[in-house]
């Protein structure tokens, strides 16, 4: 009898690692398609005999309406189960992915953008709430920095390999492969067997959504992360959105130099995503949080500095372990706030941050009119003070002990039996 429990235990265990990992390809797969437009916009615009003005759509026409759906999708994934969303998102999402890749005209095209980010708005968000269903808040840091390690991984592959390919294989074939991957990884949810339905909690009302909102915000704890969570996103949202013009203006590069340097952007992520988390989940997101604002701020610093191209690609490598130290960690703590609301409450991180990283395009823009010296100084001092301000911020997110963490462990191995 032991045995067989035993036996059933580490079925369960295995299920949700392969669950996770397929939710980490999901995430690569939809921040994809999102990053790989933007250095598209010359080739559609050739292709479809229009300016770059109004192809430049494309990029807000995907990124408000999926904001703003994450909101909607994660209260929903409360009550009706992450499994059944998450399955329902992905046929929705391949299904668009599908449309944007048969796009004869670029009005069609925008609006099969704008579909497509109602369909992929939930999907990363209620991954991330299922991350928090299955595993302790003291061992979330693995998973979670797994599943930003896939989302670094799309930013920087998507940025990169977008234009690269596109004289090879073509861009709708791009779409056509992601659409893929979504429909593969929505089979995988409804043979991997077990629904999700057992966490729902069934909101009764819009207003009792609203006021779980509202509570969040209130609570020190959660108002303080969200605020973090919005000040990261606004830093490296902001950073990144014009790299590609620094690039430009500092060495001259075409769309295949600017490619290559941007290459290594989310390759700390891959490589040392789940490393980081479990730091996180050893010595406490007291450290290494803060750690990870003020590593982003010195690299920042350094950007301003004159230096050859290798230097500058390798500081833009360094930049984005910053965001793998901050982010991943910070919605583990914000899928802790609630349990009974998580996906909820993780809609309202993900739009905070993508808020955010929109808003701090725009001020970096602004700031460009200036100077790159000017807009890198501002961003990297205000990087800074959020990275003093963290160590009080998350002062509290200790781990207490090791032997807290294995009594974790323990119970997530005693629940899956």
């Amino acid at each position: 009898m032991n045995a067989s429990r035993i036996l059933m235990a580490e079925a369960s265990t295995a299920n949700s690692e392969s669950q996770l990992r397929v939710m980490a390809a999901v995430a690569f797969a939809v921040v994809y398609s999102n990053y790989m437009v933007a250095p598209l916009i010359p080739a559609l615009s050739r292709e479809f005999s229009v300016t770059a003005y109004q192809l430049g759509w494309l990029i807000p026409g995907f990124l408000i309406p999926y904001g703003i759906s994450t909101l909607v999708y994660g209260a929903l994934s409360d009550r009706w189960g992450r499994t059944p969303m998450l399955v329902t998102l992905l046929c929705f999402a391949a299904t668009t992915m599908m449309t944007v890749s048969f796009a004869m005209s670029w009005r069609t095209l925008l609006i099969a953008r704008i579909l497509s980010g109602v369909g992929c708005g939930g999907i990363v968000t209620i991954s991330l709430a299922a991350v928090g269903d299955r595993y302790p808040y003291a061992v979330q840091g693995r998973p979670m920095g797994r599943m930003f390690g896939a989302v670094a991984a799309g930013i920087g592959f998507g940025s990169t390999l977008g234009p690269i390919l596109n004289p090879l294989i073509g861009w709708r074939n791009e779409f056509r492969g992601l659409a893929c991957v979504c429909s593969l990884a929505a089979l995988f949810l409804v043979r991997s067997g077990k629904s999700d339905k057992e966490v729902a909690s069934r909101p009764s009302s819009f207003e009792q959504v609203i006021r779980e909102y509202l509570a969040v915000l209130e609570a020190p704890r959660g108002g303080r992360t969200v605020a973090f969570i919005f000040c990261n996103g606004a830093f490296h949202g902001g950073i990144f959105a014009w790299l590609s013009l620094l690039l430009i203006s500092r060495y001259h590069l075409h769309d295949m130099g600017i490619g290559l340097a941007l290459a290594g952007y989310g390759l700390p992520g891959i490589l040392f995503g789940t490393v980081i988390g479990k730091w996180g989940d050893r010595y406490g997101r007291s450290y290494v949080v803060p750690a990870g604002f003020l590593w982003a701020a010195g690299c920042a610093f350094l950007l301003i500095l004159p230096s050859p191209r290798l230097l500058a690609a390798l500081n833009i490598t360094a930049l984005s372990a910053g965001f793998d130290a901050t982010h991943p960690l910070m919605s583990s703590i914000t899928t802790s706030l609630d349990p009974k609301h998580r996906g909820q409450i993780t809609g309202l991180a993900t739009f905070t941050n993508f808020v955010g990283m929109g808003i701090g395009a725009f001020c970096f823009q602004q700031l460009i009119a200036v100077s790159f010296t000017a807009a890198l100084a501002i961003f990297a001092s205000a990087q800074t003070l959020a990275g003093f301000a963290a160590l009080h911020g998350f002062r509290g997110e200790r781990p207490g002990c090791i032997q807290m963490i294995r009594l974790a462990r323990a119970r997530l191995a005693s629940s899956l039996r």
